[in-house]
């Protein structure tokens, strides 16, 4: 289950306690301890998340606040985080209303009360989980225009991708698949911590690298592809990171590394 980044806002001291012990004792009841962050102001917690110091998957706002109220402040934490979980607290039952309005995702009645804290924290989680999973398969599987149809690619069995004049050759662990589109837009639609440019007409899957020579990059089995000069630093440090990585993971507990 992946850690939820939790947020409680709220001008009275009592109920962020409150609000925040039910967090935690969900947390531990779960075995996925939380610690959320606490606010007294809707305003400090919404300049956090637009200046990039803070970001939240979900956000639990008192509905009445002075200067910046929750509902205000949702509007605009909607607006920059569609995928966040807003949860209104308040003791006004005529406020739902406009809580759905902005598509909040529910609401807890003062006092509050731990089985309205745990419905909500499990829908959050649900929909973290979802997230996380439409997120992983964007990243594994490509739609590619092949021929009269498309095809789908999966991406972890791509070892290279390959320029041939008006197409695009992907090298996979199990054959190759032709794409009709120019390698700079398919570029632009990979992983780009996985996939890198290891010469102007070929892009390369880090993880399937096994050699790194002057003039080329090798991925065993007999598949190989140029490194041209211009991307040879870049890769080979990266390769020599990857190997150190290696090294460092299998040395015997209490061996020093070898000096250079």
């Amino acid at each position: 289950m992946p850690n939820i980044r939790v947020a409680v806002c709220d001008d009275e001291e009592f109920y962020r306690e409150e609000l925040s012990k039910l967090i935690v004792i969900y947390g531990n009841e779960t075995g996925h301890p939380l610690s959320p962050d606490i606010w007294d102001s809707a305003s400090a917690l919404l300049d956090a998340v637009k200046s990039g110091e803070k970001e939240y998957d979900m956000i639990f706002l008192d509905i009445e606040m002075p200067e910046l109220s929750g509902m205000e402040a949702a509007e605009e934490l909607r607006k920059m985080e569609k995928h966040v979980t807003l949860c209104f607290v308040t003791s006004h039952i005529n406020y739902a209303y406009n809580a759905y309005l902005i598509d909040a995702d529910g609401y807890v009645h003062k006092p509050i009360q731990y089985l309205d804290v745990k419905r909500l924290m499990e829908k959050a989680e649900m929909q973290l989980c979802y997230r996380i999973s439409v997120e992983q398969a964007e990243k594994r599987y490509l739609e590619i225009k092949s021929g009269r149809r498309n095809a789908i690619v999966d991406l972890n069995k791509v070892v290279y991708i390959e320029k041939r004049r008006n197409q695009c050759i992907f090298h996979c662990t199990d054959g190759e698949q032709i794409c009709y589109d120019t390698l700079k837009n398919i570029y632009k639609r990979l992983d780009q911590e996985r996939f890198v440019y290891i010469h102007q007409g070929f892009i390369a899957n880090y993880t399937h690298i096994k050699e790194v020579q002057n003039d080329r990059v090798c991925f065993g089995s007999g598949m190989e592809a140029p490194l041209s000069r211009r991307y040879y630093p870049r890769i080979h440090g990266w390769y020599t990171d990857k190997l150190n990585r290696i090294i460092a993971e299998h040395r015997p507990p209490g061996m020093a590394p070898r000096s250079s």
